[in-house]
């Protein structure tokens, strides 16, 4: 899923969590996914945030990082 399906997904799931009065969680969750948003590298789409935090030596990070693959999965 993109960046931006992910976060019409969440939107959806808002809406819902706002009618029932319990959306802190998912603006959380929101907060998250925004912070760990694509990007293009030189040849690959990276995630913005684990490339800020991830030392020299360490391999690059793509998108959809850790991060995101677990939010996917655990909305699916």
């Amino acid at each position: 899923m993109t960046h931006d399906e992910l976060l019409i997904e969440i939107n959806r799931r808002l809406d819902v969590a706002l009618y029932n009065g319990d959306a802190q969680s998912i603006h959380a969750l929101r907060a998250v996914v925004e912070l760990h948003k694509p990007f293009m590298g030189n040849t690959l789409e990276l995630c913005k945030e684990c490339s800020q935090l991830r030392k020299v030596d360490d391999p690059v990070i793509t998108y959809p990082c850790s991060t995101i693959q677990a939010i996917e999965k655990g909305l699916s």
